[in-house]
């Protein structure tokens, strides 16, 4: 194949712990590469090599078997290279034709712009596509699934020969993964080259074509194909082990907390989560009765008839300028005191916040939200609402936008939940999680034709 890209002996610390050290690469043409690494090891630093943001401190940056300098986003550009990323590549104040088509009219290509000329252009390529878009749709109102899949074709219709997919903070489960791999490798079989950088493992190393590991900026192992042994590597690389090239003692293993899982490939994360458990007791009335047995709290409340919903986005619920303390008495239903106010006395706060400290290890001179890491802050938004001991607690995605050592703590603590008498019931669409965690697995499709398995049955399963 031939040679699209390659950086020999890279070195780039700008940015501190998310540095490069003598790191080696090379994107051959048609290929899917996979790169990932954790956080911290260098991957955010060549996703900003890649967009011409920052340059090789030194080693070689070479295009076509040719060194280049004073690489940056024009160059990359020039050179048929388009970077995908969350934060600025669609602007969501301009229609979807807009954006796709925005880049045709630059001040220095002289060509006039017509809206209407515009909008049917970009209809008739949707339309090829086999995207059911509206081209006159604001970018706003379109969920997160169709924007990927517009990022893409944005890329591939100004000509991209090289992709490079930013899926740092995506999951990439169900169908929702299914649909991007579909365009990925669409694009590719028409002669695009995709570079994919992560920080965790998902579902895009199943359509690559090569998979590098990277750890402190180098790149530690490279291989061709994906199977089980290096799948449990990608889910648990801190328990990599170079020198024997096996998974560390905790990979792969099954684990089973007794926690339930609720897996359903087709589901899509723009559905409200409460609304989606109403439909899966309606349409498996007799199976959520016989192994769910909860009762849904009132619509517009968290908490209710001793069950909680944890949304995944629980952790942003919390109210920045209230201290720890504070958010932690806020969805006490009573107030305990003799006036008719409801105030809580500082006494009976005070035990409240002591035994969160407690019971969760966080650093008692943490006081305010702002002090705490985004794991002690999720933590805080489960144990807030499991301090009044709820029969069951149904999570949303609990893991999702985490790293591995991330995944663990909060693993750990919501075991320890359960350990104290609370049924844990999680939501996922990643199935390699509920093998580690789940006792029993509850498989459905948008809701309906749900069916229950345990891990060793479903994972044994084809796909």
């Amino acid at each position: 194949m031939k040679e699209l890209l390659r950086i020999t002996h890279g070195m780039q610390d700008q940015a501190g712990e998310d540095a490069l050290y003598d790191y080696n690469l090379e994107v051959y043409e048609g290929e899917i590469l996979y790169i990932q690494g954790m956080p911290g090891n260098g991957i955010r630093t060549l996703m900003n090599i890649f967009a011409g943001d920052c340059a090789l401190k030194s080693g070689k940056l070479l295009l076509n078997g040719k060194e280049v300098s004073g690489y940056n986003r024009d160059g990359a550009f020039l050179h048929g290279i388009y970077t995908i990323t969350a934060e600025r590549d669609l602007v969501e104040t301009l229609t979807v034709a807009e954006n796709l088509e925005a880049i045709r009219y630059l001040p220095f290509s002289g060509s006039l712009y017509s809206r209407k000329r515009s909008t049917r252009r970009v209809k008739k390529y949707l339309e090829q596509e086999g995207v059911h878009i509206s081209a006159e749709d604001y970018v706003w109102t379109i969920g997160s699934k169709d924007r990927k899949r517009l990022s893409i074709l944005k890329a591939k219709m100004h000509g991209a020969r090289l992709i490079i997919l930013d899926a740092m903070n995506e999951l990439y489960e169900g169908k929702e993964a299914e649909e991007i791999c579909s365009l990925i490798q669409k694009a590719n079989r028409e002669g695009i080259t995709f570079v994919i950088l992560t920080q965790h493992y998902n579902m895009l190393a199943e359509i690559a074509d090569r998979i590098q590991l990277v750890s402190r900026g180098i790149d530690l192992k490279e291989w061709r194909e994906l199977s089980d042994r290096i799948r449990n590597v990608l889910r648990d690389p801190m328990g990599y082990q170079q020198e024997s090239g096996k998974p560390g003692s905790g990979a792969g293993q099954k684990c089973f907390s007794g926690f339930l899982g609720l897996y359903d490939y087709e589901w899509e994360t723009e559905r409200e989560f409460r609304n989606y458990l109403v439909l899966l007791r309606r349409e498996n009335e007799a199976l959520w009765n016989a192994e769910i047995w909860a009762e849904l709290p009132e619509k517009g409340f968290v908490a209710g008839r001793g069950t909680v919903l944890i949304q995944q986005d629980s952790a942003e619920k919390l109210l920045m300028n209230l201290s720890i303390a504070d958010n932690l008495i806020l969805p006490i239903p009573r107030r305990v005191s003799r006036s008719c106010i409801g105030l809580i006395p500082k006494h009976i706060e005070k035990n409240i916040a002591d035994r969160f400290y407690t019971v969760t290890g966080v650093d008692a001179a943490k006081t305010e939200i702002c002090e705490l890491d985004r794991v002690e802050r999720k933590i805080l938004s489960i144990y807030r609402w499991a301090a009044s001991h709820p029969k069951v607690m149904i999570l949303e995605r609990p893991y999702s936008g985490f790293h591995p050592e991330e995944v663990q703590r909060i693993r750990n603590f919501l075991q320890d939940l359960e350990q104290k008498g609370i049924r844990i019931i999680y939501f996922s669409k990643a199935f390699d999680e509920m093998q580690l965690d789940c006792e029993k697995i509850l498989i459905s499709h948008n809701g309906r034709s749900a069916k229950m398995t345990t891990p060793i049955t479903f994972f044994s399963t084809p796909e």
